[in-house]
C-alpha cells in the first residue's frame, strides 16, 4: 500500500516502523489527510509475512492488494467488506460503521481463527459516524482483544469517542501540513497553476486535490470575491443575490460558503490566519468578532431548520443574512 505520496504521514510511519502495534489504534485528523491510506498501510504491514513488511510480494500482500485477504475486513459509513455479510443476518445497508449491526459483524469476524496470516485485522473507516450503541458494541470487543487481533478506528473528528475507547487504544493524530508544505506538495502533483491562496484557510491536501480535479478550484475565490465586494459596498444586494442564484451549488452549500467567509474574517482579524489578498473588507473597520460569531450561529441554526422544513424560501433567507452581513461591515 503506497503512502509515499503523502509526506505528512512520514512521522506516523516512522514511529511505528519497529514497535509492536497495540490491539486497538485510533487514527484521527481532518478529512483529506490520507488517514484511510495510512490505516490500509498499517493493516497490510501487520498481515505481511515478510520481515520487510509490507513487502508487497508475499501471498498475504497479494491477497490484500487484490482486496480478498481472508484475515482483513472493514466498515465505512456506506458499506463493508463482502465477507462481513456472512457474519450477520442484517440487511446489507445496515452493515456500516454508522450502525451497531455493522460493528457486531466486525466483532464476529475478529473473533474467528486466522486463515492466512498470523494476525487478523478490522478497520472502521468513517468512525466519526458511529452512534453510541455502535461505540459500546465495539468497546466490548476492545476489552477482550488478544495480541494477534487488531482494530484500527479512523475518524475525521478528534476526541469523538467514549473515554473508555480512548483508554484502550493508542492514538495517532494526523495534523494538517502548514501552507508552505502544502504548496510544495501541490506543485509536486503537477498542479502548477494553484496554491493554497486559491482555497479556504486550513484546506487539507486531498481536499485541494479533489477541487482541482473536479474543476472546482475557482469556486472559493469567486464566492470570496463577491462577498468581499458586497462588504465593501461595491456589489449591491440584488447583484449578490443574482450571483448566488446562478452559482451551481446546493442551498445548503451556499449557506456553508457564507459561514466559511465569516469564519475566515474572524480568523484573519484574530491572527489565526494570514491576511488573504482577496479579503480586503476588514481593512479600516472595527470588526465585531462577537457579532460575527452570533451570525455564524444563526446561519448554522438556519441550516438545521432548513433540513426540517425544506420549503423555506431561499431568496428571503439569503436576503436576511446579506442585510446582517452588510451591517457587520458598515
Amino acid at each position: 500500500m503506497s503512502v509515499e505520496r503523502f509526506p505528512w504521514l512520514n512521522d506516523a510511519i516512522r514511529a511505528h516502523q519497529k514497535i509492536a502495534f497495540p490491539s486497538s489504534t485510533i487514527i484521527e485528523g481532518e478529512a483529506g489527510l490520507a488517514k484511510t491510506q495510512l490505516a490500509k498501510y498499517f493493516a497490510q504491514k501487520l498481515l505481511c509475512s515478510d520481515d520487510s513488511a509490507p513487502c508487497g510480494v508475499c501471498n498475504s500482500c497479494n491477497y490484500f492488494l487484490a482486496g480478498s485477504h481472508p484475515d482483513y475486513c472493514f466498515l465505512n459509513q456506506d458499506s463493508c467488506s463482502s465477507v462481513l455479510h456472512t457474519y450477520s443476518k442484517a440487511k446489507k445497508d445496515a452493515l456500516t460503521s454508522k450502525k451497531i449491526e455493522g460493528v457486531r459483524a466486525l466483532n464476529e469476524f475478529i473473533a474467528m481463527t486466522n486463515s492466512v496470516s498470523e494476525k487478523r485485522i478490522g478497520v472502521v473507516f468513517d468512525a466519526h459516524s458511529m452512534n453510541i450503541n455502535a461505540q459500546n458494541a465495539l468497546l466490548k470487543t476492545l476489552e477482550e482483544l488478544p495480541e494477534n487481533k487488531h482494530i484500527f478506528i479512523v475518524s475525521n473528528q478528534r476526541k469523538y469517542f467514549l473515554p473508555t475507547i480512548y483508554s484502550r487504544s493508542s492514538l495517532i493524530s494526523i495534523k494538517n501540513p502548514d501552507t508552505v508544505d502544502i504548496d510544495e506538495w501541490i506543485l509536486e502533483q503537477g498542479y502548477i497553476d494553484f496554491s493554497t491562496l486559491n482555497f479556504a484557510p486550513d484546506s487539507t491536501p486531498l481536499e485541494i486535490e479533489y477541487l482541482i480535479k473536479n474543476d472546482l478550484a475557482g469556486q472559493y475565490l469567486d464566492i470570496s470575491q463577491n462577498l468581499n465586494s458586497f462588504c465593501l459596498g461595491v456589489t449591491t444586494t440584488p447583484d449578490l443575490m443574482k450571483f448566488y442564484k446562478e452559482i451551481n451549488i446546493s442551498f445548503d452549500e451556499k449557506i456553508n460558503s457564507i459561514i466559511l467567509f465569516l469564519k475566515t474574517c474572524i480568523g484573519i482579524n484574530q491572527d489565526f490566519y494570514k491576511p488573504h489578498p482577496i479579503i480586503t473588507s476588514l481593512e479600516n473597520i472595527e470588526f465585531d468578532v462577537a457579532q460575527a460569531s452570533d451570525l455564524i450561529e444563526e446561519l448554522v441554526d438556519y441550516k438545521y431548520q432548513l433540513n426540517k422544513v425544506p420549503s423555506l424560501n431561499e431568496q428571503i433567507g439569503l436576503n436576511n443574512f446579506f442585510y446582517k452581513i452588510k451591517n457587520l461591515f458598515s
